[in-house]
């Protein structure tokens, strides 16, 4: 039964191909000759177009095929590549010297918020600098550093927890 099946969808392919091969002018004349008035060679001849036309239907579907797989592997690779570069970009824009330099010069008046800051980790100075002072969404923030969102977010909300918690205890007033 398989193989019914198999043979009756390649002589459908080979009809289509038929068909098409049909199609040509040229290749059409040359089959109502041989139809009228068969010889070996205008057999072997027309067997010989056939195949190269056959040839070249696979060959287009080939490269067609092709260049649609290479598109996708181009695009996967430019979009891979935007954000590999972007951590290295993010370095340079936001590197521990400016980091910390654009905190003092910032728009933070507040002296003990600016203490507060200062007290947090690396991750999350840049975190509350590039999201506050910024603009940045926090996912946005992920890509650049390379991590996952829920550890940025984690480090968001620690942040704000520390910054309140120092600055409703009695370490601010005495300057530590």
């Amino acid at each position: 039964m398989r193989e019914a099946k198999h043979l009756l969808r390649q002589i459908q392919k080979q009809r289509d191909l038929l068909t098409a091969f049909m199609d040509r002018d040229e290749d059409r004349e040359d089959m109502l000759q041989f139809i009228h008035s068969p010889t070996i060679d205008g057999y072997t001849e027309l067997n010989h177009r056939f195949q190269q036309f056959c040839f070249e239907c696979r060959f287009i579907h080939y490269m067609s095929k092709f260049i649609y797989f290479q598109t996708i592997n181009t695009i996967r690779k430019l979009r891979r590549n935007q954000f590999q570069s972007l951590p290295e970009a993010f370095e340079s824009v936001v590197g521990e010297d400016y980091l910390m330099n654009k905190f003092e010069k910032s728009e933070i008046e507040c002296p003990v918020l600016m203490k507060g800051i200062k007290n947090l980790t690396d991750l999350q100075q840049k975190v509350i600098h590039l999201h506050y002072q910024k603009n940045w969404k926090l996912r946005r923030i992920a890509e650049a550093l390379c991590v996952s969102p829920q550890s940025i977010s984690k480090a968001h909300r620690r942040a704000l927890n520390e910054i309140r918690t120092w600055m409703e205890s009695d370490q601010h007033a005495r300057g530590s």
